[in-house]
């Protein structure tokens, strides 16, 4: 998997009252009607009780340049919140609003197992694209980097 370049998320909610997170390459788009996404999280994640208790989720996908948060939110840290600003979506959970150039708060539908991960699949409720301009940051064979559209011949 380390050929195909993804785009870099970092998913937030809430667990007694304190932001949670963790970043991923695992997530797709499911379905437009009803707006579904995916997200897989490891089952060793400290996050994941927090995610599964809660049922709610923002996924934030991160811009280029915020490699060092991706790596900080990929590690098993206890406050990994420390000096990142972010705002409260409709449900109060964490956007991070600085580093993504878009979110997507959802509703958990269903949780499905899957060998040492499991699949959250979530209705999106609400989302926002923050800067239409920025690209978002890639993750492609243990390096970061960025999306950069071809020139047109």
């Amino acid at each position: 998997m380390a050929s195909f370049p993804s785009g870099v998320a970092v998913v937030t909610t809430l667990r007694d009252g304190r932001p949670r997170g963790l970043t991923t390459t695992a997530v797709s788009s499911v379905s437009a009607e009803p707006p579904l996404l995916l997200v897989c999280v490891d089952l060793t994640s400290r996050t994941l009780p927090a995610l599964l208790e809660s049922r709610n989720f923002v996924v934030n996908f991160l811009r280029s340049g915020r490699d060092e948060l991706a790596r900080r939110f990929a590690t098993k840290a206890e406050d990994k919140f420390g000096g990142v600003a972010w705002r409260p979506s409709p449900s109060e959970l964490p956007i991070l609003h600085d580093d993504s150039v878009a979110w997507a708060e959802c509703s958990t539908e269903e949780e499905i197992g899957a060998g040492d991960h499991v699949i959250l699949l979530g209705r999106v409720d609400a989302g926002e694209a923050l800067r239409p301009h920025d690209v978002p940051l890639l993750y492609y064979r243990r390096s970061w980097g960025e999306w950069t559209p071809r020139q047109e011949s």
